[in-house]
């Protein structure tokens, strides 16, 4: 998941210092890492970046992601990313593979591997997250790198989801002691999860990799790179190179749904997050997703949701209000 533009937040409160009982002239005693974390809260979505400073902890980020029409970029970075689905379903590409996700699911990337998700279309979405190093846990290291294409594995018994939601809360509330709470919980969190890797009984046979073919790769990397309207198939398939008919059966075979319902799905996720989520002008949110004017996109966001993008936009701020 790629970082977004944080931005902070009154609601965190600042790390105070506890004089230790018994000595008048004894230093301080911090109980929480002497930082403020970046952070991105709204009803949709939480994120703290660097929860405590990088000095301290091997923990990027952690958040929570709550959009129903959840959908993502295509992107890399230098770390891990541990995801785990608390509610609903989706699909999730790790390179070249692609894996079911379901309530229930982790899944983890490692460094350097392009990825990208997608929520299925009904129902409540409910995704927990975090971005991590190994730097300071040497003996953890080969347990993740050697990890190999079954990325997908069962939380049975609800240890993963338990543990994913004390970490989340004490990064949240940052109570005394957060960070060293939060510390235990992260490496107990690891090492919970690499034995869920490394053990096959865990392993979901209907989550077994199944490669995509480079047609519809490429197809999925432009159009997770850059969601806009106006993307031409035609043109698409011939930059491939592919004829548009077996792109349009290899998509749909390996997808389950035709290009360009994929095409307007993600352009439609991304008009209701921007008009949830942010202030953006709708004039603006219609150039970025390059419509060629505001009626156009206005048509067709009602075509699709029932609502104009202003209604929508209104209905959304009443039901945060609720």
């Amino acid at each position: 998941m790629t970082l977004p533009n944080a931005r902070s937040s009154g609601n965190a409160r600042r790390a105070g210092s506890t004089p230790i009982t018994g000595s008048a002239d004894a230093p301080p005693y911090r109980d929480q890492a002497p930082h403020l974390p970046l952070l991105v809260e709204n009803e949709l979505e939480y994120r703290a970046e660097l929860p405590f400073d990088a000095q301290s902890s091997n923990l990027y980020y952690i958040g929570e992601q709550l959009m129903p029409n959840w959908a993502t970029t295509s992107h890399y970075h230098d770390h891990f990313e541990l995801c785990y689905l608390d509610e609903g379903h989706g699909q999730y590409q790790i390179d070249k593979t692609r894996y079911p996700i379901q309530a229930g699911d982790l899944w983890l990337t490692k460094p350097g591997e392009t990825h990208y998700g997608l929520a299925g279309k009904d129902g409540p979405f409910r995704l927990i997250y975090m971005g991590f190093k190994l730097e300071w846990m040497k003996a953890l290291q080969p347990d993740f790198y050697q990890l190999g294409a079954g990325r997908v594995v069962r939380d049975e018994d609800g240890a993963v989801q338990t543990i994913f939601r004390q970490l989340l809360t004490e990064v949240r509330l940052r109570r005394r002691l957060s960070f060293q709470m939060a510390e235990g919980l992260f490496l107990q969190l690891l090492v919970t999860v690499s034995r869920l890797f490394h053990d096959g009984a865990a392993q979901r046979t209907d989550a077994l990799p199944n490669p995509l073919g480079s047609a519809v790769i490429a197809v999925m990397n432009r159009l997770h790179g850059e969601i806009r309207y106006d993307h031409d198939i035609e043109t698409i398939a011939r930059s491939i190179p592919i004829s548009r008919s077996h792109l349009a059966r290899e998509f749909k075979s390996a997808i389950g749904m035709p290009v360009g319902e994929y095409m307007r799905s993600l352009c439609l996720d991304k008009a209701k997050f921007e008009l949830r989520a942010s202030d953006k002008p709708v004039t603006q949110i219609a150039e970025e997703l390059y419509f060629s004017s505001i009626h156009t996109f206005s048509i067709f966001f009602k075509r699709f949701t029932g609502f104009t993008p202003s209604d929508y936009r209104r209905q959304a701020s009443r039901d945060a209000r609720a």
